[in-house]
């Protein structure tokens, strides 16, 4: 009679291993195609603070643009613009020529291009982070102001 249980339960155990391996197989192939990459639900977002307002955003493979607005209430005059992310290498663009003179109220199209490294891959999640300095012309002394975003989006394929 004991022999009997024993069979039983490796029958039970033998038939449930089977079944929990479907699972692993099942969900295998579902992660493989993609299914459970969650990165492709999040928003794509453009963050800066309340001074600049982001517009739009456009990340390709080879070039990064950024379409912000001046809320700052009076004119400033862009001294550098820099983009760079956490990746190894990071990624590294040629910045749009400086000084740039930026009208209250209007809005700036900043493009980088020839951006090459940091994980900039068609069809790709990318992080990056945008750090402007600035002053305005109509302050005497003129002081340096810095101010960072966030970008972060796919990456459009060619």
């Amino acid at each position: 009679m004991t022999a009997r249980r024993g069979q039983a339960a490796l029958e039970f155990l033998t038939t449930y291993a089977w079944a929990f391996l479907v699972i692993m197989i099942t969900l295998g192939a579902l992660y493989y195609f993609g299914i459970f990459d969650f990165s492709k639900y999040i928003p794509e977002k453009c963050l800066f603070p309340s001074q600049f307002s982001c517009i739009d955003f456009s990340l390709q493979q080879d070039s990064i643009s950024l379409k912000l607005a001046n809320n700052a209430g009076e004119s400033l005059s862009v001294t550098s613009v820099e983009i760079t992310n956490d990746a190894s290498p990071p990624v590294s663009c040629t910045a749009p020529s400086v000084p740039l003179s930026w009208a209250s109220g209007t809005a700036l199209d900043i493009n980088f291009t020839s951006c090459s490294g940091g994980g900039l891959l068609p069809r790709e999640r990318f992080d990056a982070r945008a750090r402007i300095l600035y002053y305005a012309p109509a302050t005497a002394s003129h002081p340096t102001h810095q101010i960072s975003g966030k970008i972060s989006g796919r990456v459009l394929s060619p």
